[in-house]
């Protein structure tokens, strides 16, 4: 799945007297992110997450007290939010900068972004805190970087000088999100492409 991060970086916090085993750790949430994508929150279940896994059900249960536990972390173990600073957001040419941000997306959409983002979709009424685990660790910092972005464009002149980085950023991600989710869709969207398309027809007048 997208942007899986360092073993060592795995946000579930250890439980007093037993030994963590990275591997294990790593194998366990890859398989509930697998099956959520696949199936939603009702169609998981802590054995199918330890059977894809290759652990036994007391190594899950000894990590997680609950399958919603265990898919929050998972979620938040697939963060794939652009690793840029702030600074990078302000001051890096933009072909550069629409470039690493266009291949980020291209990255999640290759490595299962589309149906994660279905089942939150679906799940955000009945499992909220899912959708939060995703916000915290995914969207919030992308939010944060886009409405950069979008503030930049305005004081550089390449949006118009009343634009409004909010609107104009729900436009970008809305568009994003529904080539994303909705069908109908190709099976693998050219999406740094795609995300091109939407920067410029939202007004920006990237230089090239």
């Amino acid at each position: 799945m997208a942007g899986q991060h360092a073993d060592a970086e795995l946000t579930s916090a250890p439980r007093a007297g037993r030994p963590r085993d990275p591997d294990a750790d790593a194998a366990i949430l890859r398989a509930a992110l697998e099956l959520f994508a696949e199936r939603g929150v009702e169609g998981t279940s802590i054995e199918q997450v330890a059977k894809r896994a290759g652990v036994a059900r007391l190594t899950v249960y000894r990590r997680w007290s609950s399958k919603e536990e265990l898919l929050a972390h998972a979620i938040e173990f697939a963060r794939n939010a652009p690793d840029l600073s702030e600074e990078e957001y302000d001051t890096l040419p933009w072909p550069e900068l629409v470039g690493r941000l266009g291949g980020t997306m291209a990255e999640a959409a290759d490595n299962g972004l589309a149906p994660m983002l279905a089942q939150l979709i679906g799940s955000s009424f009945t499992h909220p805190e899912l959708m939060r685990a995703f916000w915290a660790s995914s969207g919030e910092p992308r939010r944060r970087g886009g409405l950069r972005m979008v503030a930049r464009a305005v004081r550089e002149g390449l949006l118009p000088a009343d634009s409004d980085p909010e609107v104009v950023l729900n436009m970008i991600v809305g568009a994003v999100v529904y080539k994303l989710v909705f069908p109908p869709r190709e099976e693998r969207p050219d999406m740094a492409e795609y995300a091109l398309k939407v920067l410029r027809q939202a007004g920006f007048r990237l230089p090239v």
